[in-house]
C-alpha cells in the first residue's frame, strides 16, 4: 500500500493545466495576461497568448488571471488525478478611456520584462512593453511614441531631439515600426513632435531591442509594433488632449454586433521654425489614423490606415554678406544675410492595410495580412545662386501570412511573405535659378520573398529555447539565410539568465545623412531598395542578459550586447551636406554595451532608472567615425508619486557623457525652441566641415522634469463609463541648462555651440466623454 500511495503522489505531482486566453468579443490572443496560482505569481501568457503550469497537486485550486484593461477573471479548478488539463477562457475588456485619466503611480509604463523570474512562459531580454495605461505616466507635453521611447535601456537620441530613435548603436532608419503589423516608413514629424502617430489612438506597444523572434526582418536595429485597440465599444467614445505642441483627438464606435472603429486626428499650432529671427519661415504637419475590426465567422478581420503630411521652408542663407549677431542670454548665434530663395522640405507617410485571424481548433491560429505603404519626400535648398531639389520616395505592396501553432510546453510558427518596394532618388542642380538639369538618378524595384519558421520550448522549469530561421531573396542575388538562437536559464524562482544570437537582413536603406543637424531636426525617409547586384545591409548580434528579482518590488536587470554591421549605406562618409549628391559608399559598423536597470514600485511611489556604458562606431572607405548617436555613459530614470488618488506627481532626468559632432559651416541661423510660446528659429541648411567626422565632443546633458497630473471627475457617469477632464503642467529643464546640442563654424574660423531650449513651462488638457 505504501508503494502505491507514492506512485499516486508522483502521478498526482506531474499534473498540469495549459490553455490560451483571448478576448472577449472576436477571439484575439491576450498577451502578457498574469496568472496568479493560489495567490502566487505563476507567470504570463505569451505573445500567441498561452500558458502553461506543471507540478500541480491534486485538490482545489484558485486561479486568477489579470492584464491591464480588462476585468480580472478567477476561476476555481479541482484536480482530482495527474491527467492534463486544457483550460481557455476569454477575459472581458474594461470600457476604454482617455489615457491620461487613468493615474497610476508607476515610474515609466513599460515592463522591462514582459514575464516575471520564475515564468513558464516566453522571456526576450531588450523587449519592453508599454501597457494600457503608458500615456499616464507621461508628462505634460510628452506624450509622443518617439519620446517615451527615447528613456529606454539601449536607445539614445541626438541630445534631446527624438526624431531619430537609435536602438543600440543604429541609425533611425534602420528601426521596423509596425502598425497593426502594417509596416510604416518616414512616420516622423521634425523637432518638438518627433512621432507622427497619434498617442490617443495606441493602446499599448512593444519595443525590441535584442534579439527578437524570427518572423520580424528587414531591419538592422530595433522592432517598434504598435497596436490600435481592437476593443468594442458599446457606445460612442471621444477622447484627446490639447497640449503645449498639439491638439489631437480619437473618437471610437461600435461597429456591428461584435465590431468597432477607431478614427483619429492631430495637428500643431506650434511654429516649431517660427520667425523669431526675422529671417522668414512657416511650418505646417498632421496626422491621421483609422482602424476597425469586425468578426468574419469565427475569425476577426482587422482594417488600418494612417497618414503623414509635414512642411517646412525657411530662409534661404547667402553667406557672402553675413553678419553675426549673439543672444546673450542663451549663447546662441543668430546668423542673418541677404535675402535669398527659400529652402523648403515637404514629406508625406502612408499606408493602409487588412488582416484575417482565424482560429483554427483550440491550438492554431491563421493570419494573413496585406498591405500598401510609402512615404515621399522633396527638397529644394539654395547656396549662393545654385538651386538643388531631390525627390525621393518608395512604395511597398506586401503580403505576409503565418500559421501558428502551440502545445502544453511549446510552440511552432510558419510563415511566408512577398513585398515589392519601389524607391526612387532623383536629384537635380542648376548653376542658375532659371537652368536645372538631373545628374542624378537612382531607381530600383526588387521582389523580395521570405519563408521562416521558429520553435521555442518551455517545458522544463529551468530552460527555456528558442530557435528561428528567416530566409530572404530578391530573386537576383543568392539566398540570406538569417538564425535566431536564444537560451534561458534560470538558476532559481528569483534569477534569469539568458545569452541569444541574432542575424538579420535590410534591402531598403536610408540616403539621408543623420550625421547633419538638419537632418537630426527633420528626418525624412530618403530610402533606397538593394537592386540586382547592389549589397544587403547585414547586422549579427550576440547578447547576455541577468535578472534578478528582489521580493515583489524590486527588479535588478543587466544587460550586455554586441552588434556588427555590414554593407550598410554610409551618407556621412559621402557627403556632409544633408543628402547624397553622389555615388552612395557602403561600410560597416561596430556597437557595443552594457546596460544595468532597476525598476521598483513601493506603495504609491515607483521607480524606473538605469545606466550604461556604449560605444557605436562607422567604417567607410578607410575611414573610421564615432556616431553622434553615441553615449560613451548615460543615466536617467523615472519617479513618480501619488500623494492622492487622482493625483500624480513626476520626476525625470537624464545625464551622461557629451555625444561626438562635426562642426558646420556659419551658413546658420538658430534660435532654440521654447514650448511655452513657440518660438524659434532657423535659416539655411547645415553643412559638415570638411575633415575628420565627428571629431569634436559636445559637453555633457544634465535635464531634470518635473510635472504633476490631475483627474477631475465630470458627473457620477453611466455605467461604466466615465467623463471627465485631466490637467498636467510640467516645469521642463529646472536647472535651466540650455545644452549643446550642436557646433557651429564662425567668421573668422572659431567655434561656437548650438543649444538647445532653457527652463519652459509646459501645459496639457485632456478629456473624455
Amino acid at each position: 500500500m505504501p508503494a502505491v500511495a507514492m506512485i499516486f503522489r508522483l502521478f498526482v505531482a506531474l499534473a498540469g493545466i495549459h490553455g490560451t486566453v483571448r478576448m472577449a468579443g472576436h477571439g484575439a490572443v491576450a498577451a502578457g495576461v498574469r496568472i496568479q496560482l493560489d495567490g502566487v505569481d505563476r507567470g504570463t501568457t505569451d505573445s500567441a497568448g498561452r500558458y502553461a503550469l506543471g507540478g500541480l497537486t491534486a485538490g482545489e485550486h484558485l486561479f486568477q488571471f489579470a492584464s491591464p484593461g480588462f476585468e480580472p477573471r478567477r476561476i476555481t479548478v479541482i484536480l482530482v488525478d495527474s491527467t492534463d488539463m486544457t483550460l481557455d477562457l476569454e477575459l472581458t475588456p474594461r470600457p476604454i478611456l482617455l489615457p491620461p485619466l487613468d493615474i497610476v503611480a508607476r515610474a515609466i509604463a513599460f515592463s522591462a520584462i514582459d514575464n516575471p523570474v520564475g515564468s513558464t512562459t516566453w522571456h526576450e531580454a531588450g523587449h519592453y512593453r508599454f501597457g494600457a495605461d503608458w500615456q499616464a505616466t507621461q508628462p505634460a507635453g510628452g506624450v509622443d511614441l518617439q519620446l517615451a521611447m527615447a528613456m529606454l535601456p539601449g536607445v539614445s537620441t541626438r541630445s534631446d531631439n527624438a526624431t531619430a530613435l537609435s536602438i543600440r548603436g543604429g541609425r533611425g532608419s534602420e528601426n521596423m515600426v509596425l502598425l497593426d503589423g502594417v509596416p510604416l516608413i518616414g512616420a516622423v514629424h521634425f523637432a518638438g513632435a518627433p512621432s507622427a502617430i497619434n498617442p490617443e489612438a495606441i493602446a499599448l506597444f512593444d519595443v525590441h531591442t535584442g534579439v527578437s523572434s524570427a518572423r520580424y526582418n528587414g531591419a538592422l536595429s530595433g522592432v517598434i509594433e504598435l497596436q490600435t485597440s481592437d476593443i468594442t465599444p458599446k457606445q460612442l467614445q471621444l477622447t484627446g488632449a490639447l497640449s503645449s505642441t498639439d491638439v489631437r483627438s480619437v473618437a471610437r464606435a461600435p461597429l456591428g454586433a461584435s465590431g468597432g472603429l477607431l478614427v483619429g486626428a492631430r495637428a500643431s499650432f506650434r511654429n516649431l521654425f517660427s520667425d523669431a529671427s526675422g529671417l522668414g519661415s512657416a511650418t505646417g504637419y498632421q496626422d491621421f489614423i483609422g482602424a476597425g475590426h469586425v468578426g468574419v465567422g469565427r475569425g476577426t478581420l482587422s482594417l488600418v490606415a494612417f497618414e503623414s503630411g509635414n512642411h517646412l521652408n525657411w530662409q534661404a542663407y547667402t553667406a557672402s554678406s553675413a553678419a553675426l549677431r549673439m543672444n546673450e542670454a542663451a549663447d546662441i548665434p543668430i546668423t542673418s544675410g541677404t535675402a535669398a530663395a527659400g529652402d523648403a522640405a515637404n514629406w508625406q507617410s502612408g499606408a493602409a492595410g487588412s488582416t484575417l485571424t482565424l482560429p483554427l481548433g483550440q491550438n492554431q491560429v491563421w493570419r494573413t495580412i496585406g498591405w500598401w505603404t510609402g512615404s515621399t519626400a522633396t527638397i529644394g535648398t539654395v547656396a549662393g545662386n545654385q538651386m538643388t531639389n531631390l525627390a525621393s520616395g518608395i512604395s511597398e505592396f506586401g503580403l505576409r501570412t503565418e500559421l501558428q501553432r502551440h502545445g502544453r510546453n511549446s510552440g511552432l510558427l510558419f510563415g511566408a511573405d512577398l513585398t515589392r518596394p519601389r524607391t526612387w532618388y532623383t536629384l537635380a542642380t542648376a548653376a542658375t535659378l532659371s537652368d536645372t538639369a538631373a545628374n542624378i538618378d537612382m531607381r530600383a524595384q526588387p521582389t523580395i520573398g521570405s519563408l521562416y519558421g521558429e520553435w521555442d520550448w518551455h517545458g522544463s522549469s529551468a530552460i527555456d529555447f528558442r530557435a528561428g530561421l528567416h530566409a530572404n531573396t530578391n530573386f537576383a542575388t543568392s539566398v540570406t539565410l538569417d538564425p535566431r538562437v536564444v537560451v534561458n536559464l534560470r538558476t532559481n524562482a528569483a534569477t534569469r539568465f539568458e545569452v541569444g544570437f541574432g542575424r538579420t537582413h535590410q534591402f531598403v536603406q536610408s540616403l539621408l545623412n543623420e550625421e547633419n543637424l538638419t537632418s537630426a531636426i527633420i528626418g525624412p525617409a530618403l530610402p533606397l531598395a538593394a537592386a540586382a547586384g547592389a549589397p544587403v545591409g547585414r547586422a549579427d548580434q550576440l547578447e547576455l542578459g541577468v535578472e534578478h528579482q528582489l521580493g515583489q518590488s524590486v527588479t535588478l536587470s543587466f544587460d550586455a550586447y554586441t552588434r556588427r554591421w555590414d554593407n550598410v549605406l554610409t551618407p556621412t562618409a559621402t557627403t556632409g551636406a544633408l543628402f547624397v549628391a553622389g555615388v552612395p559608399q557602403y561600410g560597416a559598423g561596430d556597437a557595443r554595451g552594457v546596460i544595468a536597470s532597476v525598476a521598483a514600485e513601493f506603495g504609491r511611489f515607483s521607480l524606473h532608472t538605469s545606466a550604461g556604458l556604449a560605444s557605436a562606431t562607422q567604417q567607410a572607405g578607410g575611414t573610421t567615425y564615432h556616431t553622434s548617436f553615441e553615449q560613451p555613459w548615460s543615466f536617467s530614470g523615472d519617479l513618480n508619486f501619488r500623494p492622492i488618488d487622482g493625483t500624480t506627481l513626476h520626476l525625470r532626468w537624464t545625464t551622461g557623457a557629451g555625444q561626438a559632432r562635426t562642426a558646420v559651416s556659419p551658413a546658420l541661423g538658430w534660435q532654440a525652441s521654447q514650448p511655452s510660446t513657440g518660438t524659434s528659429g532657423t535659416a539655411g541648411i547645415t553643412t559638415n566641415l570638411p575633415g575628420a567626422i565627428n571629431s569634436l565632443r559636445l559637453a555633457g546633458p544634465m535635464r531634470v522634469d518635473i510635472g504633476a497630473r490631475h483627474l477631475w471627475p465630470i458627473g457620477a457617469g453611466n455605467g461604466s463609463r466615465r467623463s471627465g477632464l485631466s490637467t498636467a503642467i510640467r516645469l521642463e529643464n529646472i536647472l535651466n541648462r540650455a545644452d549643446p546640442i550642436g557646433i557651429m563654424e564662425q567668421p573668422g574660423g572659431s567655434l561656437q555651440l548650438l543649444r538647445g531650449p532653457a527652463r519652459a513651462v509646459v501645459f496639457e488638457l485632456g478629456w473624455v466623454y
